[in-house]
């Protein structure tokens, strides 16, 4: 009997997408601290604060919901 857990693909490429949201608002934020006080960093990093709170609600409505996770 194995206990792991599995995901749905579409939750998978949520969470790759997590990923890359959160790197590049690393970015963002690093360049802003770094003194490139451009306001379009900025705006960018607004811009993927909210997607990225729009992705974490819809991801954890789905594992709410029960699509994921799933044990084999």
């Amino acid at each position: 009997m194995s206990d792991y857990t599995t995901i749905s693909s579409a939750v998978e490429a949520d969470l790759m997408q997590l990923v890359a949201l959160h790197g590049l608002l690393d970015f963002a934020l690093s360049q802003s601290l770094e003194g490139n006080t451009d306001d379009r960093i900025l705006e960018g990093a607004v811009i993927l604060t909210r997607m990225i709170g729009r992705k974490v609600r819809r991801l954890a409505d789905k594992l709410l919901d029960g699509e994921s996770p799933r044990c084999d």
